[in-house]
């Protein structure tokens, strides 16, 4: 016959798991399922981000220039209608050098402005200045520990076709791209999406595992968010339509702009030649006084 510990021990087997393995396998499991979600989020925000760099690279190489010629004659035509004003006001003619000192004042006072509302703004939600110092150092620490270990993670050497060396280079821009804006958040998410060596909160029991969960939650919010703002941005939207619809748009801004060329032009040839005639008026003036 059996013995009662041999039955005891065979009734055992059947009895459920404690509660706090059960709440282990759940935690975990829901860990696993999170990070799935999180990690397909961050690829297609990094996908996406790439796409989107590239369309800003085509626009800004066909209307980088013609928009920096603008913004030089638009200097210029507010120097010269500055200029003019002034000579207006005056009764004997006066060199450029002259004319020029007080709209170069007003340029410096608007620019004193400028600092001291951002000095007050960053008061008013910081505190202190001395804190956006301190700050900026962490940032930039963290900066350069991000760079330094993507740059070792996607470095084109280490593809092992001609395919992942493509996307590898691409994804090196897209880190560049980062490191000039100072974005951190752009670099933390592309070193979440490529590093392989994250390390796993198992090993902190149930509160590892919720915070690993709430941490992936919030993440996830995050990254749904940017994804949103991707899509409705200018860019997103000309990028979701296709390259021929890009092409189109910067056909289109090459003849704005085009147009507000020519129109700087003429305004300031006609700013020059009112300028002229004003010194000459104000001259045959003087001489005749004299």
């Amino acid at each position: 016959m059996e013995g009662a510990n041999d039955r005891a021990a065979r009734m055992t087997e059947f009895l459920p798991a404690p509660l706090s393995v059960l709440d282990r396998v759940r935690l975990e499991l829901n860990y696993l399922e999170w990070g799935e979600r999180v990690r397909l989020l961050r690829q297609r925000v990094a996908l996406l981000e790439l796409e989107q760099q590239e369309v800003r690279a085509l626009i800004q190489r066909r209307l980088g220039p013609l928009q920096r010629e603008c913004d030089e004659l638009r200097q210029e035509v507010e120097l010269l209608e500055a200029r003019l004003n002034r000579l207006l006001r005056v009764s004997q003619p006066l060199a450029d050098e002259e004319l020029d000192e007080e709209v170069l004042r007003l340029r410096r006072q608007r620019e004193t402005w400028r600092q001291e509302e951002f000095r007050q703004e960053w008061r008013g939600s910081n505190g202190h200045l001395s804190e956006r110092t301190t700050d900026d150092a962490g940032v930039g620490q963290r900066l350069r520990r991000l760079y330094r270990s993507l740059a070792r993670l996607l470095h084109p050497d280490l593809a092992r076709d001609q395919e992942e060396r493509i996307q590898r280079e691409q994804l090196m821009r897209l880190v560049n791209q980062a490191w000039e804006r100072r974005d951190v958040e752009q670099l933390q998410r592309l070193f979440a999406v490529w590093n392989t060596d994250s390390a796993s909160p198992v090993a902190d029991g149930l509160e590892g595992l919720r915070r690993g969960v709430a941490q992936r939650q919030l993440e996830e919010v995050q990254l749904r968010r940017r994804l949103s703002e991707l899509e409705r941005s200018e860019v997103g939207q000309l990028a979701r339509k296709g390259m021929a619809i890009v092409e189109r748009y910067v056909h289109r801004q090459e003849e704005l702009l085009r147009h507000e060329l020519a129109g700087l032009r003429l305004r300031r040839r006609r700013l020059l030649r009112l300028i002229e005639e004003r010194r000459r008026e104000l001259s045959l003036r003087t001489g005749s006084h004299h």
